[in-house]
């Protein structure tokens, strides 16, 4: 031992003197540093540094309970968020990161205290099959400025990029959007789902190397895409390889100075990206619209980015069509590190790793600034060596700059690449340089951006528009801040427009009067009462009637009445020939989320002290007009609301009307739309007259320029009344006959008009007014159309992201399990639980490396629909484990072996493992098949009990359903595991029969079906029976006749009553037993036969209709069985067959009854689902309990902390929607993305037509095709009927006893259809394409359960 040290001490003196004396090389170029002395050494050192800070960050990174939570992709508990906000801080580095969650990292950032401080989002996106691509970036920086990037290539249209780069003015609209420029990004889930919009001018043409202020050629653009992740995320901070940053750290001078600028630059800026699919559309100004499907990376970045401490970097991004995904920085940082390769790898199977190396160099990529147009580099990841070929598209090589005075010049080039020669790739190489020539553009002046003030609760009854405080909202309402606004820009743009002058009755106010009154404070609660309980207690028409009258009839009180005389008076308004409008200003009116446009009360020409009281009556009783009240009840407002009033000067205008400061249908925005007529703009408001209509156009500077005039009719004009009021009188021919404004009011409108929308930063509707020279500005409410959702937005808004077009997606198993399309909330809840089950599957059978809690691997959407994605699946099979096999993956699925994909296509994306990886993987999956048992034992004991904890307020409910949340997944992990374990008993059994050999002929199948004949206790096969059983009592007592005649509810009750002896007895016990059930049970949105027994009664009374159907089904024991089939077998095959059919057997019925332990949790969650949108709608958060189930778990909780409108008007467009979702169909098998189809025909020969497919259930007949596509259609089902559907589920079993045959589209040996079938002993075939479109109803055919057939012998 001491010689061992002897040697060890003296291999290191050796090592300490040998670089002593080595001569520290000169850095390449002057400035890039390469390895030196002790430079072996130096990277051992960081690299323990490194991963020693990785494992503090992970010990401290919460609660298992945390960690479940992340794993399944659930982010913090909602209650956390809300009350325990964090500390934001600037960034994170070298293995640290400071934020706790991943909402914390996904919301708009606090800056930081430092003219350098940034908060960065970046997308770009990439086709396939064109060159199509956009690049869109917003950078926050403080005084709310912004640098923007809009690059974009629309293929056989052009070039476009945004005219106003790289400076503009930012705004935050809410915590999870960044906007400015036209162009908007937010974030709709953390880490899931963003949605980038643009709507603006684009300069069309060549790209320009340098910066120009000419506009040239300017077409609208708008597009919306949604970005869905199909990768996990990468965080500079924590993920880049322990190797890379040590090479890049151990090749520079060490010294204190070092280390203390490396502590300080890498904790000032956090960085993560993220790569995803875009589904979108996009419209240009002269072209048709397109829906485009993109591919591409999302980078999010805050902190601190001093771009002069930037020397160079090189930035390779690109994605391939095998699903790879690459990123690799070459950098140079003047202070720190200057020479410093990182970057990282996005395997398809979801597995990140980082870079470790590269053969990159600053000093030979265009070092010199000439940029060439191939490069070749390689790198290594994960074990792997890469080789990129990179060819650069010159003519798609933007320039853009950055820094406070544009310190950086960043070459922004169009990439393709080739991956080890063969596989394709598209993305960008960024060329950085420090921007020696400094900023060539004019300084930019940031113009006076209307910020609303925030004021404290203000408790004056009366506030003159000039007064500050009447700037706020929440003080006056919207319509007077907003007036407000417009006289302070009055005074900032020197007068160019007027605002009459004028006071706002403020929202204390109302709320003070109504505490002086009692009686409106119990009108109002009684009105709230009733439509938060369905307005069963009452009519609503009439309650708002009365509450109307009661404000009108109600006299202000002294106080608001002296609040208001003192201001006219000191406003000079009370004199006798002013006349004044009184108008309603209520909270929320007139915003971005809402309108309530001609629902409150506006009084025109109100002429005296008096006049003017009863109009601010009129106004607060318009706040509960029926209109006005079902407006916000429909939209998830209380029906209590605040409301200021607006009493202006009139101004007797010789013409007004509106402009919209952009084309109101096509959004354009440089498009401004004037409607004009002569007199007040009465007219014009409430479409009493056509009125002239003028199209101007204007540049990014405002010069406006009339493009289009079309004279209106004009036959009436409004104007004031001597007595009061306002009145209509008829235009004079020659004056109808022209335009009613000059071109000179036509452009100086325009003017002002370009100068409102920009201080405001969004589209606005104008109402305006002329006398003589004057122009008044009356209103400048946002138009509030422009960023809703389209239908293809809604539609696809919840499609997974695939990274390959070689993803095959299927409906078969899950199609059976859930038809049609599932609604939001389903999707956010079952959806991903069953996907994480899936993922923690593979990870045990070795096809999943790892978690991806973010992305749909396993389970696809598209439309709504649910797809199984068989690539991924088939990642688990031989391959990576040595027990299971694709062929009966394939099998069990599909219902045969698709060949199509071969194993050798799912190698080529998702690789496969050593020999000893296999033997492990299968160790491990043994594992979690066998201890399945104990976890179902331990949730079956758990669900006899269990329940969500019960609140009665909906906060609180929402809080306690998102705490079990896990508990949901992990039933589902439970149950899909002892799925898999029957499946295996299966795998066997066929394997026996079969020899090994992958031919399963229908004569096969026809064996393996006897012997699963007989199986005992299968839940599902209890269900018809207990049907039948409930009907035959119902005959016994005489009841039927009387029975048949009642109504639905009617014979409901009667059966859970005590009146209805032993049927409902049964009844009562079906229910009890089978209750929780129902059909699509994992939908949420659908009630279970308990919470809605009526579903049940179809079935009930088609028993009782047609009588019980005798069919002979042969009980088989296992011995009888064995000895049925057909299939050439050894007596030892046939032994080993004896031995484990019984366990197949058993293992059928505990599949069943397993999976119903997890629909048993998924009814809990239902349930209580179902009870906290009883509570939403009581307490006023939604205006009926089913919307909730359009609303996603995080949505419900943002409408209960936010009370969201929009959130709200988008959950009604999805409900309108569901039922043309529901109609799509799809092919069984898509290749690529799914896309519905109207209906896929198959081909007919002839009359006869025969359709195969795999038998499940032996036996053969000749009947009546009854071809049923919904199970609403359920009811034309008759008595002997071969029944001809898509798939089946646990709703369709009381109509089994009425079969004598059935034919599924999807299925497989152990899918619902096929068990149920065994049961009864029908005739069964699964997986038979086209059967309900080629067969119609009334069609005879013949069913052939031994062969795997049915034919068509007689057309209805």
């Amino acid at each position: 031992m001491l010689g061992l040290a002897s040697i060890l001490v003296a291999l290191l003196c050796i090592y300490i003197v040998s670089n002593l004396l080595q001569a520290q090389p000169e850095p390449v170029n002057g400035r890039y540093s390469v390895p030196g002395r002790f430079y072996t050494l130096k990277k051992l050192l960081v690299i323990c540094f490194y991963r020693y800070r990785l494992f503090r960050q992970r010990k401290g990174a919460g609660t298992e309970n945390d960690a479940d939570r992340l794993k399944m992709g659930l982010g913090r508990r909602k209650e956390e968020l809300q009350s325990q906000p964090s500390e934001r801080k600037g960034g994170g580095g070298l293995g640290i990161s400071y934020r706790s969650s991943v909402e914390e990292m996904e919301c708009v950032q606090e800056l930081v205290d430092d003219c350098h401080a940034i908060d960065s989002v970046y997308f770009m996106g990439f086709t396939e099959v064109d060159k199509t691509y956009f690049i869109v970036r917003i950078c926050r920086k403080p005084n709310d400025l912004c640098e923007i990037w809009v690059l974009l290539r629309v293929d056989g249209i052009g070039y476009f990029e945004h005219p106003i780069h790289p400076d503009t003015i930012s705004s935050v609209d809410s915590k999870n959007s960044w906007s400015g420029g036209g162009l908007k990004m937010e974030c709709l889930e953390p880490h899931r789902r963003w949605r980038i919009t643009f709507s603006g001018l684009l300069r069309r043409g060549p790209y320009k190397d340098k910066w120009t202020d000419e506009e040239e050629e300017l077409l609208h653009v708008k597009f919306t895409f949604i970005w869905t992740a199909f990768s996990t995320v990468f965080d500079f901070d924590t993920d880049l390889h322990a190797s890379a940053i040590a090479q890049g750290i151990a090749q520079e001078k060490w010294s204190k100075a070092f280390f203390d600028k490396l502590t300080k630059y890498n904790q000032q800026q956090t960085h993560y990206e993220q790569w995803g699919q875009y589904v979108g559309e996009i419209e240009i100004e002269g072209h048709e619209r397109n829906e485009l499907l993109l591919r591409g990376l999302r980078d999010h970045s805050y902190g601190i980015r001093n771009w002069a401490h930037m020397h160079r970097y090189v930035l390779l991004l690109a994605h391939f069509e095998n699903g790879l995904s690459v990123n690799l920085i070459i950098l140079s940082i003047s202070a720190t590190t200057t020479n410093m390769n990182i970057g990282y790898v996005m395997f398809p199977n979801g597995k990140k790793a980082g870079i470790d190396w590269s053969d990159a160099s600053l000093a030979e990529i265009a070092d010199d600034g000439i940029i060439a147009d191939l490069y070749r580099v390689s790198f290594t990841a994960e074990g792997q060596l890469f080789h990129l070929q990179i060819s650069i598209d010159k003519d798609a090589s933007p320039v853009m700059y950055g820094g406070l005075t544009w310190e950086s010049r960043i070459h922004e080039c169009i990439t393709y690449y080739r991956l080890n020669l063969t596989v394709r790739g598209w993305g960008i190489m960024e060329f950085h340089y420090r921007n020696e020539s400094g900023r060539q553009a004019p300084d930019f002046i940031p113009f006076g951006k209307l910020q609303e003030p925030v004021v404290p609760a203000c408790s004056k009854l009366v506030l003159a528009l000039s007064d500050k405080t009447c700037q706020c909202a929440a003080v006056v309402g919207s319509k007077g801040a907003q007036l407000a606004q417009l006289m302070e820009m009055q005074n900032c743009y020197r007068n160019q427009f007027f605002v009459p002058i004028g006071l706002c009755v403020t929202i204390a106010a109302l709320e003070y009067h109504m505490k002086k009154n009692n009686c409106l404070q119990q009108a109002v609660a009684e009105l709230n009462y009733v439509i938060c309980n369905g307005n069963k207690n009452g009519n609503l028409h009439e309650l708002c009637g009365r509450c109307v009258e009661l404000f009108k009839r109600t006299a202000l009180s002294p106080e608001i009445e002296c609040a208001i005389r003192e201001q006219l008076t000191e406003l000079r308004l009370l004199g006798a020939e002013e006349r004044l409008a009184t108008r309603s200003s209520a909270i929320g009116e007139d915003t971005e989320g809402t309108s309530a446009a001609g629902q409150l009360s506006t009084e025109l020409g109100v002429k005296g002290f008096e006049e003017v009281c009863e109009a601010v009556q009129k106004c607060w009783a318009s706040l509960y007009s029926f209109q006005a009240v079902q407006y916000r009840h429909q939209r998830g407002q209380p029906v209590a609301s605040g409301m200021g009033v607006v009493i202006q000067q009139m101004v007797p205008a010789q013409a007004a009307g509106v402009l919209f400061t952009c084309n109101p249908v096509t959004g354009h925005s440089g498009r401004m739309v004037i409607n004009a007529n002569y007199g007040l703009g009465e007219s014009v408001v409430s479409g009493h007259s056509e009125p002239d209509t003028i199209t101007l156009s204007h540049n990014l500077k405002g010069k406006c320029q009339i493009i289009k005039k079309e004279i209106g009719v004009k036959k009436r004009w409004c104007l004031e009344n001597d007595d009061g009021g306002i009145k209509y009188e008829d235009t004079l021919i020659s004056d109808a006959a022209k335009c009613c404004i000059s071109d000179d009011v036509i452009l100086r409108l325009g003017q002002v008009a370009f100068q409102v929308r920009k201080t405001y930063g969004d589209p606005r509707d104008i109402e305006w007014a002329v006398k003589g020279t004057k122009i008044y500005l009356l209103q400048a409410r946002p138009i509030t159309t422009f960023n809703t959702e389209s239908e293809f937005e809604l539609m696809h808004e919840f499609d997974s992201a695939l990274s390959t077009d070689y993803e095959w997606m299927t409906t078969s198993n899950v199609g059976e399990m859930m038809p049609g399309a599932v609604t939001p909330l389903t999707s956010s809840i079952f959806v991903r639980a069953i996907e994480y089950a899936l993922q923690e599957l593979s990870m045990k059978a070795g096809g999943n490396p790892c978690f991806s809690p973010y992305t749909h691997k396993y389970l696809g959407i598209c439309c709504s629909h649910l797809f199984l994605n068989l690539m991924s699946l088939n990642a688990n099979m031989e391959q990576n484990n040595i027990i299971t096999q694709k062929k009966m993956n394939d099998f069990e699925l599909l219902g045969r072996v698709l060949n199509e994909l071969s194993l050798h296509d799912v190698i080529l994306i998702h690789g496969q493992s050593p020999l000893w990886k296999r033997i492990f993987n299968m160790f491990r999956y043994l594992q979690y098949m066998l201890t399945a048992d104990s976890r179902i034992k331990r949730l079956m004991e758990k669900m006899k009990t269990y329940q969500i904890q019960p609140a009665n307020q909906a906060l609180e409910f929402y809080f306690n359903i998102d705490r079990q949340l896990p508990e949901y997944f992990e039933a589902w992990c439970i149950s899909l595991s002892k799925s898999c374990s029957s499946g295996m008993w299966n795998a066997v059994l066929i394997s026996i029969l079969s020899k090994g050999k992958a031919k399963w002929t229908p004569e096969l199948m026809a064996d393996v079906a006897a012997l699963y004949s007989t199986c005992t206790d299968v839940l599902p096969a209890d269900i018809p029976a207990s049907i039948e059983a409930i009907a035959e009592a119902i005959q016994t007592q005489g009841k039927r006749s009387e029975f048949l005649k009642l109504d639905a509810e009617t014979a409901v009750s009667w059966l859970l009553s005590q009146e209805s002896g032993d049927a409902g007895w049964k009844f009562q016990n079906f229910l009890k037993k089978h209750g929780f059930r129902c059909l699509r049970e994992a939908e949420f949105h659908e009630k279970s036969w308990m919470s809605h027994p009526v579903k049940l009664l179809p079935a009930i009374q088609r028993a009782l209709q047609s009588g019980k159907v005798v069919v002979d089904k042969v009980v088989l024991s296992s011995e009888e069985a064995i000895a049925s089939i057909n299939s050439s077998v050894s007596w030892i095959r046939k032994y080993v067959v004896r031995l484990i059919l019984p366990e197949a057997r058993k293992a059928i019925s505990d599949r069943e009854l397993f999976k119903a332990e997890a629909i048993r949790m998924n009814d809990v969650f239902k349930a209580a689902y179902w009870k906290l949108a009883k509570l939403m709608v009581l307490e006023g958060y939604l205006p009926d309990e089913d919307l909730l189930f359009f609303l996603t778990h995080s949505e419900i909780g943002q409408v209960l902390q936010l009370k969201s409108t929009n959130i709200i008007s988008k959950a009604q467009r999805r409900r309108r929607l569901l039922e043309r979702q529901m109609g799509l169909q799809f092919k069984e098998m898509n290749i690529g993305k799914p896309v519905p189809i109207d209906q896929y025909q198959g081909e007919e020969t002839g009359r006869k037509i025969t359709l195969r497919g795999m038998t499940v259930s032996q036996g053969t007949v000749k009947g009546t095709a009854r071809v049923v596509k919904a199970i609403l259609d359920a009811e034309c089902i008759q008595q002997g009927d071969i029944l001809i559907v898509a798939s089946t589920d646990i709703g369709w079993s009381p109509y089994f006893p009425l079969l004598r045959g059935l034919v599924t589209e999807i299925g497989g040996l152990l899918s619902h259809g096929a068990v149920v079938a065994r049961e009864h002993g029908l005739p069964c075939i699964v997986s038979c394409k086209n059967a309900t479109n080629l067969l119609k109803s009334g069609d005879t055919v013949i069913l052939n359960g031994r062969q795997g057939f049915v034919q068509k012998v007689e057309a209805n």
